[in-house]
Protein backbone atom coordinates (compact mmCIF):
# COMPACT_ATOMS: atom_id res chain seq x y z
CA UNK A 1 0.00 0.00 0.00
CA UNK A 2 1.26 3.53 -0.62
CA UNK A 3 2.20 5.77 2.25
CA UNK A 4 0.11 8.77 3.09
CA UNK A 5 0.79 11.69 0.80
CA UNK A 6 4.01 13.57 1.51
CA UNK A 7 4.23 17.04 0.05
CA UNK A 8 1.20 16.17 -2.07
CA UNK A 9 2.78 13.01 -3.56
CA UNK A 10 2.18 9.38 -2.78
CA UNK A 11 5.40 7.42 -2.31
CA UNK A 12 5.90 3.65 -2.71
CA UNK A 13 5.67 1.52 0.38
CA UNK A 14 8.87 0.05 1.69
CA UNK A 15 6.99 -2.99 2.93
CA UNK A 16 8.89 -6.09 1.86
CA UNK A 17 7.60 -9.48 0.82
CA UNK A 18 9.07 -12.98 0.60
CA UNK A 19 8.13 -15.19 -2.37
CA UNK A 20 6.74 -18.56 -1.31
CA UNK A 21 5.71 -21.76 -3.03
CA UNK A 22 2.38 -23.53 -2.72
CA UNK A 23 3.28 -27.07 -1.70
CA UNK A 24 -0.31 -28.16 -2.33
CA UNK A 25 0.39 -27.86 -6.06
CA UNK A 26 3.38 -30.18 -5.97
CA UNK A 27 1.57 -33.53 -6.08
CA UNK A 28 1.06 -35.17 -9.46
CA UNK A 29 0.18 -38.58 -10.85
CA UNK A 30 2.89 -38.98 -13.45
CA UNK A 31 2.06 -41.68 -16.01
CA UNK A 32 5.13 -43.18 -17.66
CA UNK A 33 4.06 -45.09 -20.74
CA UNK A 34 6.00 -48.29 -21.37
CA UNK A 35 7.26 -48.02 -24.91
CA UNK A 36 9.70 -50.70 -25.91
CA UNK A 37 11.62 -50.26 -29.18
CA UNK A 38 13.51 -53.01 -30.93
CA UNK A 39 11.61 -56.07 -29.70
CA UNK A 40 9.93 -58.69 -31.87
CA UNK A 41 6.18 -58.38 -32.49
CA UNK A 42 3.54 -61.07 -32.23
CA UNK A 43 0.07 -60.21 -33.56
CA UNK A 44 -2.82 -61.31 -31.32
CA UNK A 45 -6.62 -61.22 -31.39
CA UNK A 46 -8.18 -59.94 -28.17
CA UNK A 47 -11.59 -61.61 -28.57
CA UNK A 48 -10.05 -65.10 -28.74
CA UNK A 49 -7.59 -64.55 -25.85
CA UNK A 50 -7.97 -65.61 -22.24
CA UNK A 51 -8.05 -62.29 -20.32
CA UNK A 52 -7.65 -61.81 -16.57
CA UNK A 53 -6.81 -58.96 -14.20
CA UNK A 54 -5.33 -58.50 -10.74
CA UNK A 55 -7.85 -57.69 -7.99
CA UNK A 56 -7.59 -55.77 -4.73
CA UNK A 57 -9.29 -57.48 -1.78
CA UNK A 58 -11.34 -59.39 -4.36
CA UNK A 59 -12.51 -56.10 -5.88
CA UNK A 60 -11.71 -54.27 -9.10
CA UNK A 61 -8.82 -51.82 -8.54
CA UNK A 62 -9.36 -48.18 -9.47
CA UNK A 63 -6.63 -45.87 -10.71
CA UNK A 64 -6.03 -43.00 -13.12
CA UNK A 65 -4.89 -45.21 -15.98
CA UNK A 66 -4.47 -43.47 -19.36
CA UNK A 67 -6.99 -44.92 -21.81
CA UNK A 68 -8.64 -44.55 -25.20
CA UNK A 69 -11.74 -46.02 -26.84
CA UNK A 70 -11.68 -48.29 -29.88
CA UNK A 71 -13.44 -51.24 -31.49
CA UNK A 72 -10.24 -52.83 -32.80
CA UNK A 73 -9.76 -56.53 -32.08
CA UNK A 74 -6.05 -56.90 -32.78
CA UNK A 75 -2.91 -56.03 -30.86
CA UNK A 76 0.73 -56.94 -30.36
CA UNK A 77 2.85 -58.76 -27.84
CA UNK A 78 6.31 -57.22 -27.78
CA UNK A 79 8.72 -60.04 -26.95
CA UNK A 80 12.43 -60.88 -26.93
CA UNK A 81 12.22 -63.93 -29.19
CA UNK A 82 10.64 -67.38 -29.23
CA UNK A 83 10.78 -69.19 -25.88
CA UNK A 84 12.74 -66.29 -24.36
CA UNK A 85 12.08 -64.69 -20.97
CA UNK A 86 10.79 -61.13 -21.09
CA UNK A 87 13.27 -59.03 -19.08
CA UNK A 88 13.29 -55.28 -19.72
CA UNK A 89 14.57 -52.16 -17.94
CA UNK A 90 12.71 -48.85 -17.99
CA UNK A 91 14.68 -45.80 -16.82
CA UNK A 92 13.31 -42.59 -15.29
CA UNK A 93 15.51 -39.47 -15.00
CA UNK A 94 14.25 -36.86 -12.54
CA UNK A 95 15.15 -33.22 -13.16
CA UNK A 96 14.70 -32.26 -9.49
CA UNK A 97 14.72 -33.78 -6.02
CA UNK A 98 11.33 -35.37 -5.42
CA UNK A 99 9.51 -37.89 -3.25
CA UNK A 100 7.59 -40.70 -4.91
CA UNK A 101 4.89 -41.78 -2.48
CA UNK A 102 3.27 -44.49 -4.58
CA UNK A 103 4.22 -46.53 -7.63
CA UNK A 104 1.29 -48.02 -9.55
CA UNK A 105 2.13 -50.82 -11.94
CA UNK A 106 -0.57 -51.11 -14.60
CA UNK A 107 0.79 -53.38 -17.32
CA UNK A 108 -0.73 -56.00 -19.58
CA UNK A 109 1.48 -59.03 -20.14
CA UNK A 110 0.84 -61.76 -22.67
CA UNK A 111 1.84 -65.31 -23.49
CA UNK A 112 1.19 -66.71 -26.94
CA UNK A 113 1.61 -70.44 -27.59
CA UNK A 114 2.00 -70.52 -31.35
CA UNK A 115 2.98 -74.23 -31.59
CA UNK A 116 2.12 -76.83 -28.94
CA UNK A 117 3.77 -80.22 -28.47
CA UNK A 118 3.34 -81.19 -24.81
CA UNK A 119 3.44 -79.97 -21.23
CA UNK A 120 1.97 -76.95 -19.48
CA UNK A 121 2.21 -73.30 -20.45
CA UNK A 122 1.38 -70.58 -17.93
CA UNK A 123 1.92 -66.82 -18.01
CA UNK A 124 3.08 -67.04 -14.41
CA UNK A 125 4.42 -64.16 -12.34
CA UNK A 126 5.68 -60.63 -12.85
CA UNK A 127 8.84 -59.72 -10.93
CA UNK A 128 9.20 -55.96 -10.41
CA UNK A 129 12.48 -54.47 -9.18
CA UNK A 130 13.12 -50.76 -8.59
CA UNK A 131 16.69 -49.51 -8.19
CA UNK A 132 18.42 -46.13 -8.24
CA UNK A 133 21.92 -45.43 -9.53
CA UNK A 134 24.16 -43.03 -7.63
CA UNK A 135 27.66 -43.77 -6.43
CA UNK A 136 26.39 -47.35 -6.21
CA UNK A 137 23.20 -49.21 -7.10
CA UNK A 138 20.55 -48.90 -4.41
CA UNK A 139 17.78 -51.50 -4.30
CA UNK A 140 14.54 -49.67 -3.50
CA UNK A 141 11.94 -52.39 -3.96
CA UNK A 142 11.45 -55.88 -5.34
CA UNK A 143 8.44 -58.17 -5.32
CA UNK A 144 6.78 -60.97 -7.26
CA UNK A 145 3.15 -60.65 -8.36
CA UNK A 146 1.17 -63.72 -9.40
CA UNK A 147 -1.08 -63.50 -12.43
CA UNK A 148 -3.53 -66.22 -11.52
CA UNK A 149 -3.73 -67.05 -15.23
CA UNK A 150 -4.93 -70.53 -16.11
CA UNK A 151 -2.59 -73.17 -17.46
CA UNK A 152 -2.98 -74.00 -21.15
CA UNK A 153 -2.16 -77.22 -22.99
CA UNK A 154 -2.88 -76.01 -26.50
CA UNK A 155 -2.13 -73.12 -28.81
CA UNK A 156 -3.64 -69.80 -27.85
CA UNK A 157 -3.06 -66.45 -26.15
CA UNK A 158 -3.23 -65.61 -22.45
CA UNK A 159 -3.34 -61.97 -21.30
CA UNK A 160 -3.21 -60.61 -17.78
CA UNK A 161 -3.43 -57.05 -16.45
CA UNK A 162 -1.06 -56.65 -13.52
CA UNK A 163 -2.59 -53.78 -11.52
CA UNK A 164 -0.74 -53.30 -8.25
CA UNK A 165 0.12 -50.38 -5.96
CA UNK A 166 3.47 -50.06 -4.20
CA UNK A 167 3.10 -47.62 -1.29
CA UNK A 168 6.71 -47.36 -0.12
CA UNK A 169 7.90 -43.74 -0.45
CA UNK A 170 11.41 -43.05 -1.73
CA UNK A 171 13.34 -40.02 -2.94
CA UNK A 172 14.74 -39.38 -6.40
CA UNK A 173 17.48 -36.96 -7.40
CA UNK A 174 18.89 -35.45 -10.59
CA UNK A 175 21.63 -37.53 -12.22
CA UNK A 176 20.57 -40.59 -10.21
CA UNK A 177 18.32 -42.49 -12.62
CA UNK A 178 15.65 -44.85 -11.33
CA UNK A 179 15.41 -48.18 -13.13
CA UNK A 180 12.28 -50.32 -13.10
CA UNK A 181 12.93 -53.88 -14.23
CA UNK A 182 9.99 -56.02 -15.31
CA UNK A 183 10.63 -59.73 -15.69
CA UNK A 184 8.13 -62.47 -16.50
CA UNK A 185 8.51 -65.79 -14.72
CA UNK A 186 6.51 -68.07 -16.99
CA UNK A 187 6.11 -71.82 -17.21
CA UNK A 188 6.88 -73.17 -20.68
CA UNK A 189 6.12 -76.65 -21.96
CA UNK A 190 7.36 -78.15 -25.20
CA UNK A 191 6.49 -76.04 -28.22
CA UNK A 192 6.97 -72.47 -29.42
CA UNK A 193 5.83 -69.46 -27.42
CA UNK A 194 6.26 -65.71 -27.13
CA UNK A 195 5.93 -63.80 -23.86
CA UNK A 196 6.04 -60.07 -23.36
CA UNK A 197 4.36 -56.69 -23.04
CA UNK A 198 1.09 -55.58 -24.62
CA UNK A 199 1.43 -51.79 -24.70
CA UNK A 200 -2.30 -51.10 -25.26
CA UNK A 201 -5.00 -53.59 -24.29
CA UNK A 202 -8.67 -53.75 -23.25
CA UNK A 203 -10.34 -55.09 -20.12
CA UNK A 204 -13.18 -56.56 -22.19
CA UNK A 205 -12.56 -59.16 -24.92
CA UNK A 206 -15.62 -58.74 -27.14
CA UNK A 207 -14.91 -56.95 -30.43
CA UNK A 208 -17.08 -53.88 -29.74
CA UNK A 209 -16.38 -50.26 -28.81
CA UNK A 210 -14.60 -50.44 -25.45
CA UNK A 211 -11.93 -48.86 -23.28
CA UNK A 212 -8.27 -49.63 -23.98
CA UNK A 213 -5.69 -48.78 -21.34
CA UNK A 214 -2.00 -48.12 -21.85
CA UNK A 215 0.55 -50.22 -20.05
CA UNK A 216 2.18 -47.70 -17.74
CA UNK A 217 4.06 -47.09 -14.53
CA UNK A 218 2.41 -44.27 -12.58
CA UNK A 219 4.30 -42.28 -9.95
CA UNK A 220 2.42 -40.25 -7.37
CA UNK A 221 5.20 -37.71 -6.95
CA UNK A 222 5.76 -34.54 -4.95
CA UNK A 223 8.65 -32.18 -5.61
CA UNK A 224 10.96 -32.25 -2.62
CA UNK A 225 11.00 -29.09 -0.53
CA UNK A 226 14.74 -28.92 -1.09
CA UNK A 227 13.83 -27.92 -4.64
CA UNK A 228 12.72 -24.63 -3.08
CA UNK A 229 15.50 -24.33 -0.50
CA UNK A 230 16.17 -20.69 -1.16
CA UNK A 231 12.53 -19.89 -0.51
CA UNK A 232 11.74 -22.11 2.43
CA UNK A 233 15.03 -21.44 4.20
CA UNK A 234 14.70 -17.72 3.51
CA UNK A 235 18.14 -17.60 1.92
CA UNK A 236 17.04 -14.73 -0.29
CA UNK A 237 17.19 -11.01 0.08
CA UNK A 238 13.78 -9.57 0.74
CA UNK A 239 12.59 -7.35 -2.06
CA UNK A 240 9.93 -4.73 -2.29
CA UNK A 241 7.26 -4.52 -4.93
CA UNK A 242 9.24 -1.84 -6.69
CA UNK A 243 12.66 -3.39 -6.25
CA UNK A 244 13.82 -1.15 -3.40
Amino acid sequence: MPHLPQNGLRVPSNIKFVPTANVLDYGEDLALHLTTVGLSEKSITFSSSALTRSTTDSGQPLDAIPHVYSSTDTGLILHEGDDTTFNENYVFESDMPAVIYKVSINVCMGLSVSAYSSGNFNLGNLIATITSQGASTNNIYTNTFASGATTTTATGVTLHWFTVDIVEPFRVFPNQPVTINLTLDSTLGSGTSQQGLVTVAPFVKTAVMKSFAESAIIFHVHADLSHADDIFRYNMNRVSNLGQ
